[in-house]
């Protein structure tokens, strides 16, 4: 979309023009003014829905769902900087000096498969009953996220992320993967806060997990003894990071890694109270990651998938090229057969049979060509009243050299009077 107006519906003036009997004349109109794309439905009979929730007016972000009628529509626009690009400017990636005594183990947690709901005592308050029952909803949302459709990976896992800071309380949250040269970078980023401030992202905390393939909990970070203050946690003043990895069928793509920040203040004055990071939601946070590991893998997959489907198709449009060309050249070689034995025998009869032959291919050469030339797609059936007789007859015509040369008699007997049939007779 490259204006400031487009109108969806029915209507032929439509810049998004459906052939759907749901959708009214003017459905909706996307509007572009300030680098923002606004839908707004325009009073349609059957409404418009944004994400599987009815709106009147909504501003669009990369990943939208947006259904009128029986249609659905997936908004991407390429002008809005990329979740990595994001993700790059708003985390730093914070070496240590040096390692220290890691022998303090305020929590881990190994396995993501069942880790969320084993190992645990037996539920025992109301208010344990109400968390259990929150981080089952935030997995089922999360398996809904992951099977429906997306665009990219990026969008999944920022609405992963975005459940994921919700539910355990984070202030800020981000996915780091390995890239296709080993480095673990950035790819999206959540802030709950509002802050301009970059996130620093403490890389004693990722090497540990990944060395570990565990996740890891820190109540406090400023006093925990196994990541070193000089210059990763304390500088910061973060108060509770817990980060997992996202472990996919046979290997560590990356982490999840959220944290909980406070103020200057808040660090001198802090109460020595229960952690606001828990053991039950580390292990929430490790069957998210496996989730979303898993995810990722399957987008990887039908990349690959995609990309092999490509590639067979290129193989069919060769082949039917070839079948086009070949049938093409066979007419060309029968008129030019015509062609020969009326030279030779000054015949005007197959000179004038033998040309037409070798025009006829010719214009479907031509064809051909600027169909190649406009990336058309297979061309769609032109039905027209025909005779088939005449088909009949351009088939013996196309055959007759061929047969000629292979000293084979090639005779046609048709049906006289025979009705018009409805096909393409190209």
């Amino acid at each position: 979309m490259t204006g400031g107006r487009y109108q969806i519906g029915r209507d032929a003036r439509c810049q998004i023009r459906m052939l759907d009997n749901l959708v009214s004349r003017t459905h909706a109109t996307i509007r572009h003014q300030d680098g923002v794309y606004i839908i707004r439905d325009n009073n349609s009979s059957n409404g418009t829905s944004v994400n599987g929730k009815a709106i009147t007016e909504h501003k669009l972000v990369n990943g939208d769902r947006i259904q009128v009628g029986e249609t659905v529509f997936l908004f991407t626009c390429p002008e809005f900087e990329s979740s990595q690009e994001i993700a790059a400017s708003r985390i730093a990636l914070v070496r240590q000096s040096a390692e220290t005594d890691r022998s303090r183990i305020v929590g881990e947690v190994s396995d993501r498969t069942v880790a969320a709901f084993t190992g645990v005592n037996p539920v025992e308050s109301l208010a344990e009953q109400a968390e259990m029952v929150a981080q089952l909803q935030t997995l089922y949302r999360i398996t809904e996220e992951v099977v429906r459709p997306s665009l990219s990976p990026d969008q999944l896992l920022n609405r992963i992320l975005y459940l994921t800071t919700e539910v355990v309380g984070a202030d800020r949250g981000c996915v780091l993967l390995f890239s296709p040269d080993g480095k673990i970078v950035p790819r999206v980023f959540t802030d709950r806060t509002g802050q301009a401030e970059r996130m620093p992202v403490s890389m004693s905390i990722v090497d540990y997990v990944l060395r570990k393939r565990q996740g890891v909990r820190t109540s406090d970070a400023q006093t925990d003894q196994r990541f070193d203050h000089g210059q990763s946690i304390f500088q910061a003043g973060v108060r509770e990071a817990m980060c997992v990895p996202l472990q996919g069928r046979d290997e560590i793509l990356g982490v999840v890694y959220v944290d909980t920040t406070m103020s200057s203040e808040e660090m001198i004055y802090r109460s020595k109270e229960e952690s606001h990071f828990s053991d039950s939601k580390l292990r929430l946070l490790i069957a998210i990651g496996g989730q979303a590991a898993l995810a990722i893998e399957n987008h990887r997959y039908q990349d690959a998938l995609l990309q092999a489907e490509r590639l067979a198709a290129m193989g069919q449009t060769i082949a039917m090229l070839s079948h086009h060309i070949k049938n093409i050249m066979q007419g060309i070689r029968g008129g030019s057969y015509l062609v020969n034995n009326g030279l030779n025998e000054m015949n005007e009869e197959f000179l004038r049979k033998g040309w037409q032959i070798v025009e006829k291919n010719q214009n479907r050469i031509y064809n051909l060509v600027m169909d190649m030339l406009t990336f058309s797609k297979e061309r769609a059936p032109n039905y027209s009243e025909g005779d088939v007789n005449k088909v009949a007859r351009d088939v013996e015509e196309l055959m007759r050299g061929k047969a000629e040369e292979a000293h084979v008699q090639l005779s046609i007997h048709v049906r006289e009077g025979l009705p018009t049939a409805w096909f393409d007779d190209e």
